[in-house]
């Protein structure tokens, strides 16, 4: 947990875009892992297998909150429209509102293209080894990073960040 604790933590944090939900799943991803060392069998890295517990579970907590909102849908549209109370820093560094455009452009993509994304680029993946991790093949998730980098660059020049 100390050497891939924080990755995987961020892989969970950006894949469900929810900081709560993203640390209970950190947490069952090393619970599970101490549960199924015996059964590990080295096929692939340990980081690598650590991520694939990561998206297996990321997936389930999804599709549970799917589901959840859902069911409890008419519920929700009661509620009155609040507005995000969390102003925004007039003294904000440039390099911190770049990574805040590049998160909202992140944001568009769809979700396998954004976790393709991550797993490249933040991350450092392999295709091969994001093949492992997703249980897809390594050129399709090529191709969806292929497709989904002219998108973010597009949203970038738009916010006026690309040239």
């Amino acid at each position: 947990m100390r050497d891939y604790g924080t990755p995987v933590f961020h892989y969970c944090q950006q894949h469900l875009r929810d900081p709560d939900l993203a640390e209970d799943v950190h947490q069952q991803v090393f619970v599970q892992a101490w549960t199924d060392l015996p059964r590990y069998s080295r096929r692939s890295s340990l980081k690598t297998w650590l991520f694939g517990i990561a998206h297996h579970r990321c997936q389930d907590a999804a599709k549970i909150r799917r589901r959840f909102f859902a069911r409890f849908t008419a519920q929700v549209d009661e509620l009155p429209e609040v507005e995000d109370p969390a102003p925004v820093a007039e003294d904000q560094l440039v390099m911190a509102a770049e990574r805040n455009d590049l998160a909202r452009c992140l944001e568009a993509l769809a979700p396998a293209a954004r976790v393709a994304v991550g797993l490249r680029y933040t991350e450092g993946f392999t295709f091969e080894q994001m093949a492992a991790i997703c249980r897809e093949k390594p050129g399709t998730l090529q191709a969806r990073v292929a497709r989904a980098l002219p998108a973010v660059k597009k949203c970038l020049e738009r916010r006026g960040l690309a040239r």
